[in-house]
């Protein structure tokens, strides 16, 4: 995929019956990006056994699909229901990166945590992962250095009504 091509893809919600179809996206990540998204080296059980659970368990879950393949994935795992803190956690094929498939994820997730109550949302990657820190700094000016690790946090309050 060239970064003239034009997309063709949506982005829709995932439910337990995509398990499949997510497994073997999250097995398509090559060994780096599979590290990015799970900060360490994983087993393809560990994938197997990442992807059922992710679709089972009442997370939100949005995909980037073309041609029937997932493409790119944000999942949004609630951490806090009382203040309302949602963590999310990104994955992009490496030959659909540099596409704005980043970018279409993170309006949908943000939209999608919004209408779930979400008022703040957390991103951690490895210090490393500079394509998912310019990512997050299109949305967010939130951006910690914490050890080996970078973390956006992005203020997802209602939008104040006009008066």
């Amino acid at each position: 995929m060239t970064a003239t091509s034009e997309r063709r893809g949506e982005v829709r919600p995932l439910g337990p019956a995509d398990a499949d179809r997510y497994c073997n996206h999250l097995m398509r990540l090559d060994a780096d990006a599979r590290r990015m998204r799970f900060f360490e080296d994983v087993s393809e059980f560990h994938v197997l056994f990442h992807a059922g659970a992710a679709l089972s368990d009442g997370r939100p879950v949005l995909s980037y699909l073309e041609d029937g393949e997932i493409r790119g994935a944000c999942e949004l795992l609630e951490i806090d229901r009382v203040n309302h803190l949602a963590e999310a956690a990104f994955s992009v094929e490496a030959e659909w990166r540099c596409q704005g498939i980043g970018g279409l994820l993170m309006a949908a997730m943000i939209a999608e945590a919004r209408r779930l109550g979400v008022r703040r949302i957390e991103m951690s990657c490895l210090r490393s992962n500079l394509p998912m820190q310019a990512l997050a700094a299109r949305f967010t000016s939130d951006l910690r250095q914490i050890g080996e690790t970078a973390l956006a946090v992005l203020d997802n309050s209602p939008e104040p009504s006009a008066a």
